[in-house]
C-alpha cells in the first residue's frame, strides 16, 4: 500500500495490519577497503594470542608464523630451536644485542697472536690512530703511552720478589727473540714494567701489537701476583 492510502486509512480509524516483508538493508558506501595478505592476518591473528605464546606453549604452526609472518617482536627460543644449535653463530645473551661470530678462517687472519711480525726498512710509517685503537681491543693490558717522544706499548706485572720479575723478564724476551723483537724491561719494587715499540719507525707498528699479543698467550701465573680487586665500602 502506498503511504497516502494507509494515512488515509488511518484518518478513518481503519485497523492496518503491520507489513511482514523483511526491509531491504540500505547499501553501504564504498569505502575502498582492501583485503589483508594473509602473512599479515596471522601475524594480527599471533600478536592477539601472544599471553599464550610468551609462557612457551608455542605449537609447530604458530612457531612457523612467528619466523614468516611479519615482525612482532622479539620472542624467547622454543626448545626444538635450542636443541639445533641456531644460536652457534651468533656472540651475546639472552638480554644482550646479538652479534655474528667471525667465521674461524677470518679469525685466524685477524688474531694478532696467530700472526707474525713482518721485518722492517724504515719506510713504514707508524700506526694511525684508528689502527692503533683497533689492535690496542686484541692487547687490552697494554697502554699506549708517550715516551721520550714516542709512543710505546707498556704493561705492568706485579710479581712477591725481584728474582720472580727477573724471570718474567726471561720469559718475555724469549718470544720476543722468535718474533726477532726486544723488550724494553725494568724491574720496579714489587713488580716489573715493560715496553714494546719498532725503533724502525720510532713509534707502534702493527708488531708491537702482535707481539703483545703473543706475550698474553704466556702463562705466568706461577711467578705474577694477582692485582687485589677494588674494594668500595660504602
Amino acid at each position: 500500500a502506498s503511504m497516502f492510502a494507509l494515512t488515509v486509512a488511518a484518518s478513518a480509524g481503519a485497523r492496518v495490519a503491520p507489513s511482514t516483508a523483511p526491509r531491504a538493508p540500505a547499501a553501504r558506501k564504498a569505502t575502498g577497503a582492501v583485503a589483508l595478505p594473509a602473512e599479515i592476518a596471522r601475524g594480527a591473528s599471533l600478536v592477539r594470542r601472544a599471553d599464550n605464546l610468551i609462557n612457551g606453549n608455542v605449537s609447530g604452526s604458530a612457531e612457523g608464523v612467528a619466523g614468516l609472518g611479519g615482525d612482532i617482536g622479539a620472542r624467547d627460543a622454543t626448545a626444538a630451536e635450542i636443541e639445533s644449535g641456531f644460536n652457534a653463530k651468533s656472540i651475546g645473551e639472552a638480554d644482550t644485542e646479538h652479534i655474528l661470530k667471525v667465521p674461524e678462517g677470518i679469525r685466524d687472519m685477524t688474531e694478532l697472536y696467530k700472526r707474525s711480525c713482518v721485518s722492517l726498512d724504515g719506510t713504514e710509517g707508524q700506526l694511525d690512530e684508528a689502527q692503533k685503537l683497533v689492535y690496542q681491543k686484541q692487547v687490552a693490558d697494554w697502554k699506549i703511552r708517550k715516551v721520550d717522544g714516542r709512543e710505546v706499548l707498556r704493561r705492568e706485572y706485579r710479581t712477591a720478589n725481584k728474582e720472580d720479575a727477573q724471570e718474567v723478564i726471561n720469559r718475555l724476551s724469549t718470544v720476543a727473540e722468535c718474533e726477532n723483537k726486544k723488550v724494553d724491561s725494568y724491574i720496579e719494587g714489587p713488580g716489573v714494567r715493560i715496553e714494546i715499540w719498532s725503533k724502525a719507525v720510532n713509534g707502534l707498528h702493527v708488531n708491537d701489537f702482535i707481539l703483545a699479543a703473543k706475550i698474553d698467550k704466556l702463562d705466568l701465573s706461577d711467578k705474577v701476583v694477582k692485582k687485589p680487586p677494588n674494594v668500595f665500602l660504602v
